[in-house]
């Protein structure tokens, strides 16, 4: 019995219980857009929209976390949206490697406001469903980004309207 107790007290510390890095205490990004060096930032918590001035995803991310005073997670991103970017492959590249965005991730073209207007569910929803009755292109930001960095140049982008 003396050693199960012991070993219980040994193990204590490993069980991960302190207060850094709580679920609560970080907001999630959910869907970003750029427009030029201003990010509009929408969260999964139903949280107030950020927008940031900066000159790259990292300083934009920095920026919003002092804006609302909590660590930004942002491997969650399904959605960004480009507006008036003139360097798409820059941003997206920052975005894979910087905020480490998933692979399912998709990127589209429209207005930044959107995300003032629109949920970010429904956004996504929109793209998703035009892609499943072929009439969106394929979007996912790995595709998009090897789209820009080939010869051409270019990728094909569906076109959010707000809704």
């Amino acid at each position: 019995m003396k050693k199960l107790l012991f070993s219980i007290i040994l193990l204590l510390p490993l069980t991960g219980c302190s207060s850094d890095g709580l679920v609560h205490d970080k907001a999630y990004l959910r869907a970003a857009a750029v427009d030029g060096n201003t990010y509009v930032m929408s969260f999964f918590a139903g949280e107030d929209i950020v927008t940031a001035q900066a000159d790259s995803p990292e300083a934009a991310v920095s920026a919003a976390e002092e804006l609302i005073g909590r660590e930004i997670f942002t491997g969650f991103t399904e959605l960004i949206i480009l507006d008036d970017c003139p360097d798409g492959a820059e941003v997206l590249a920052d975005m894979l490697k910087k905020w480490r965005v998933s692979p399912s991730c998709i990127a589209v073209s429209g207005d930044s406001g959107l995300l003032y207007d629109t949920d970010p569910e429904v956004l996504e929803g929109q793209v998703r469903q035009a892609q499943r009755h072929g009439t969106a292109p394929e979007c996912g930001i790995v595709y998009v980004l090897s789209q820009l960095l080939d010869e051409k140049n270019s990728a094909l982008l569906p076109e959010l309207k707000g809704g």
